[in-house]
């Protein structure tokens, strides 16, 4: 994750912001009154989701078979139906 000064990220705000949200790569920006991080929404949306998704221990331990499986091939394409 880069970093960047707090000076830094006001001067350059707007394309900085579509920079994260272009990349889905966070910044941190630093500062001596404290550190933040700036990402995109749709990247915090899938972090809160995650974390929420992840704090069940059993629901943890069926999505990561399922990836495991999917991994190694197993899974089936299907078309979506609108």
């Amino acid at each position: 994750m880069a970093a960047i000064t707090a000076t830094e990220a006001r001067k350059n705000f707007f394309p900085l912001l579509e920079q994260v949200n272009k990349d889905h790569t966070p910044v941190e920006i630093v500062s001596k009154r404290g550190n933040a991080v700036l990402m995109s929404k749709d990247d915090y949306d899938a972090m809160l989701e995650t974390s929420y998704l992840m704090q069940s221990p059993a629901n943890a331990r069926r999505l990561l078979a399922s990836m495991q499986r999917a991994r190694g091939g197993e899974y089936t394409e299907r078309e979506l139906v609108e």
